[in-house]
């Protein structure tokens, strides 16, 4: 394969070590600040994002955002992905990743791409605001077979809504130069269908593809970036020698015309140089003989002995340059080794395919352009010009100007918050055992406050749905009593309900049910994991008096403790990522 990093394992082995506290590779330029979001688990991403960025010699910081909260995060200027202050604001969503409803049925605008639209501008407008560029992602076709030959042709039917939904979008932010787009399908395409998805770690864990996928978008997202930024290919050195002239060269006759053939394909200004162990004069008469369509490209000519990393820098420097961003074309196996060494961000070994050039230099970034802003006649366009997927939906998708208070109220959440009828507490120790990122993180089961004849204990659950579907059981709260105090031990969110206002609806309904019971303190005791600041964020702003239904106040504390002082009992991971 032409492609480098040469695999997935590679960026995830190579991001391991750079991120490792003893790595030290020296000083390297101060690299982007890339925020994801996604509707989906898209921690996978991040080697596969991050090692190409380094590689191309920045040091990025990534920052993935809460999971499926991108309207939240995009409508608050104090959310978490706001205060990482990124440079570029990467945003992943897929109108499928809605809840299913109770019976395993679907809403009726759940999974409607038209969605999409609407976020697409809350997107862009934080991007504004923060001073960040907004890539997006544009989502792959639903994979859901097609309800029947009526649906293929109809033109509401959902294959082409989809479709209207992604142009429209893509059209949106053609016009905008905070803006641009990759697109998810090409990937999927990439990788094949039937290989791009990955149903049980979905259901597992929220992550819809493979490997393959990620490691194929995200070196994507590292060229856009990089090209935005200046530092994408900046030209190509074809080695003549290793791919034309040596006697063992694998280039000659009609796969000569065809490499040359792709060589004539790049880019307008993207410049192409020749370099080679001979003399010039020799090497241009052998080349007229062996490969005359590459004889009569315009190239420049690097020769007279030098080694492969010397023409290298110094076809680099001419430009003003740094090696990491030329793109080196070789044959194996003359000066792969030496030219590896040099490049190793964009070295493409060919073995005399034409396709495989073209596919090389794609990855390497040689077709690369910085993604242009589109003008249309009028300032319209031709998403709101006669489509009705461009309409915005209202309520929950939000739009620029929306706040994040209207924007809860639309989402219309409603939390029940009650105590679990019946021995079977599986759905309540699911979410206590999947919860990270909001979780008190002291590690007590639902059991511990379910104790048969102990008044001093209570579990409570919450059944949360809101428009969008019916999330079932996705909180847990234990409480020890102790006179007038309610220590609350256990508070676990699931993830699909974070960003949503649960948390406050749960702290109203639990701040009445102790004042009813004679309760005046709520003590909220919790261990900072460096992973659940979401619970510790809210409990530190909630720690203060609170009036109850029936006019009485509670004051909700919140108790820090440390491993050592947890009382054994902490959480050091296990289950899956919620």
């Amino acid at each position: 394969m032409p492609l480098l990093p040469a695999d997935a394992g590679h960026n995830v082995r190579a991001w391991q070590r750079r991120t490792a506290p003893a790595d030290s590779d020296g000083p390297v330029a101060p690299g982007p600040r890339v925020a994801v979001l996604a509707s989906f688990t898209a921690d996978p991403l991040v080697p596969h994002l991050g090692t190409p960025l380094h590689d191309a010699g920045t040091h990025p910081e990534l920052f993935m955002a809460p999971f499926n909260q991108i309207a939240q995060e995009c409508l608050r200027d104090d959310s978490a992905t706001a205060r990482f202050r990124p440079d570029a604001l990467v945003v992943c969503a897929r109108p499928e990743d809605r809840p299913a409803v109770a019976g395993g049925k679907r809403e009726a605008d759940a999974g409607d791409p038209r969605t999409l639209e609407p976020l697409a501008a809350t997107a862009l407008d934080a991007a504004r605001r923060w001073g960040a560029l907004l890539v997006w992602a544009l989502p792959p076709l639903p994979y859901e077979p097609s309800r029947g030959v009526g649906d293929c042709g109809d033109p509401r039917g959902a294959m082409a809504r989809a479709v209207a939904s992604r142009e429209a979008v893509r059209a949106r932010l053609a016009v905008d130069p905070d803006a641009c787009v990759v697109d998810l399908e090409d990937t999927v395409r990439a990788v094949g269908v039937r290989h791009a998805r990955h149903p049980a770690l979905f259901r597992l864990a929220r992550v819809p593809f493979t490997e393959d996928v990620f490691f194929r978008f995200g070196g994507e997202l590292a060229r856009v970036l990089l090209a935005r930024n200046g530092q994408g290919c900046h030209g190509v050195l074809a080695d003549l020698d290793g791919l034309v002239l040596d006697p063992a060269a694998p280039f000659g006759g009609d796969s000569a015309a065809e490499l040359a053939s792709a060589l004539d394909e790049l880019p307008a200004g993207r410049r192409l140089a020749y370099r080679t162990g001979h003399s010039v004069a020799e090497a241009r008469r052998a080349l007229a003989t062996l490969a005359p369509a590459l004889a009569r490209l315009p190239a420049e000519w690097i020769a007279e002995g030098r080694t492969a990393v010397e023409d290298l820098a110094r076809f680099a420097g001419a430009r003003g340059v740094t090696t990491s961003t030329i793109a080196v074309l070789t044959g194996p196996p003359a000066t792969e080794t030496d030219t590896a060494e040099a490049a190793p961000h964009r070295l493409v070994v060919c073995d005399g395919s034409a396709d495989q050039v073209r596919l090389g230099l794609l990855d390497a970034g040689a077709f690369d352009t910085v993604p242009p802003v589109t003008a249309y006649p009028g300032g319209t366009t031709p998403a709101a010009e006669g489509n009705d997927t461009a309409t915005r939906s209202d309520g929950a998708d939000a739009t620029p100007g929306d706040d994040y208070a209207a924007f809860l109220r639309g989402l219309g959440v409603l939390a029940e918050l009650a105590e679990p009828t019946g021995p079977d507490l599986s759905a309540e120790a699911d979410v206590a055992a999947r919860a990270h990122d909001f979780t008190l993180a002291l590690s007590h089961s639902p059991e511990r406050f379910a104790s048969v004849g102990d008044g001093g204990r209570l579990l409570l659950s919450a059944h949360v749905r809101d428009r969008y579907g019916d999330y079932g059981t996705s909180a847990v709260i234990g409480v020890r009593a102790a006179g007038a105090v309610w220590h609350v031990e256990l508070f676990s969110l699931s993830c699909v309900v974070m960003g949503k206002g649960v948390e406050d609806l749960l702290l109203r309904s639990l701040v009445d049910r102790a004042a009813e019971r004679g309760a005046t303190e709520l003590a909220f005791h919790y261990r900072d994991t460096g992973r659940n600041h979401p619970a510790v964020g809210f409990l530190r702003a909630a720690a203060r008096h609170h009036r109850a239904h029936e006019g009485r106040d509670v004051c909700v504390t919140s108790v820090e403790h440390t491993a050592a002082t947890a009382g054994g009992h902490h959480e050091d991971g296990g289950g899956a990522d919620d």
